[in-house]
């Protein structure tokens, strides 16, 4: 039986813009055996297509399932969290995991940048959900070389408190961050002047990085400690030169992806290799929000449903994964009740056209 979560005391907003917040955080008081067989876990625990509390999924093409629908833990998506306070950000997202969890939702996605994976890693030893019930994504910053790679999944099996009586467990989906590699500094500070413009606190990754790092994450697999593998915001050449050493699949590539955003050849390159894409910032990013386009507030409004499940709605359609972000609870509710409704070809072709001519991304 689960608790329900502790409802919380301040405004939240969510992802990359999202709506406007009602709902209130208080600070939550809570604050071997082979590895092979223990990665092992039964396939479709995370999924249900059956049931009224329908969790969905996409295939991936390793074999594994994940579903469409993830709660993320990027710090950003906490708006009355100012930046550097870290542990207002740890309480968001524990008690974002702890509602995901409570109201149904399966897949939680974190990343080592966001440092929120101890309060992800103890809102899932303490829900009392199997550890085959749910599905956890998370990430490792950039093409940092095979042993750095190793390191990186280590760490956040720790965080995520994935060693327990039972030995280790696993990870369901690993992920590289990013095509690049941060600067030592720009870790801790980003206003440091090396990484503020017309200074990046980045340095792009080389060819023999991206594959040195890839041949790592297929070592974790290969071990049992991660079931599944893939990228984030890396370019169609990224992908090429990682296919040219891959001998497991990528499995899903992570990208900012929304009516406003959305790079045609990038998912058209996908589904040619089997790679799942997966949307962050599925409400608008870069170029802000897209909850007032009128395409989409008139089909919200045909379907009796909310503006931003329109907008969730769109990308599954469009075989797009989505990863939202919110401690608000109502919304929450909302970005897991896809699955009621569809969009017609003339409401999904508007709501694409939102974008307008956009640059391939090579």
């Amino acid at each position: 039986l689960k608790t329900r979560p502790q409802r919380p005391s301040t405004p939240s907003a969510a992802r990359r813009p999202r709506r406007q917040a009602s709902a209130t955080m208080a600070p939550l008081a809570r604050a071997a055996a082979p590895l092979l067989l223990l990665a092992g876990g039964a396939l479709g625990r995370v999924c249900d297509e059956v049931s009224e509390k329908k969790v969905a999924c996409f295939d991936l093409k390793s074999g594994s399932r994940v579903p469409q629908v993830a709660m993320g833990t990027w710090s950003g998506s906490y708006s009355d969290c100012r930046s550097g306070d870290y542990t207002c950000a740890e309480q968001h997202a524990r008690f974002a995991v702890d509602n995901w969890l409570h109201i149904g939702g399966t897949h939680i996605d974190g990343a080592n940048d966001y440092r929120t994976q101890v309060a992800v890693g103890e809102a899932l030893r303490t829900s009392g959900i199997p550890r085959e019930e749910v599905f956890i994504t998370t990430k490792c910053p950039g093409p940092i070389g095979y042993e750095a790679t190793i390191q990186c999944a280590d760490d956040n099996l720790q965080m995520l408190r994935q060693f327990g009586s039972k030995g280790v467990q696993y990870i369901d989906l690993l992920l590289v961050h990013f095509p690049f590699t941060m600067k030592p500094v720009c870790r801790f500070s980003r206003e440091a002047p090396e990484c503020v413009a017309p200074n990046r606190p980045y340095v792009p990754a080389g060819k023999q990085a991206l594959q040195d790092t890839w041949r790592a994450m297929e070592e974790l697999k290969r071990i049992g400690v991660v079931k599944a593998i893939g990228v984030s915001d890396y370019n169609i050449t990224n992908l090429q030169d990682t296919l040219e050493v891959a001998t497991q699949p990528i499995d899903l590539h992570q990208v900012e992806w929304n009516p406003s955003v959305h790079d045609e050849a990038m998912l058209d390159f996908c589904k040619k290799n089997g790679i799942q894409l997966q949307a962050w910032s599925p409400l608008g990013g870069s170029k802000g929000s897209v909850l007032s386009e009128p395409a989409i507030a008139k089909a919200a409004k045909a379907h009796g449903v909310s503006v931003a499940q329109v907008t969730l709605r769109w990308s599954l359609q469009r075989g797009v994964a989505v990863v939202v972000g919110t401690a608000n609870p109502d919304h929450a509710k909302g970005d897991i009740e896809l699955f009621g409704f569809q969009l017609s070809d003339d409401e999904m072709k508007e709501i694409s056209a939102i974008q307008g001519p956009m640059a391939v991304h090579i």
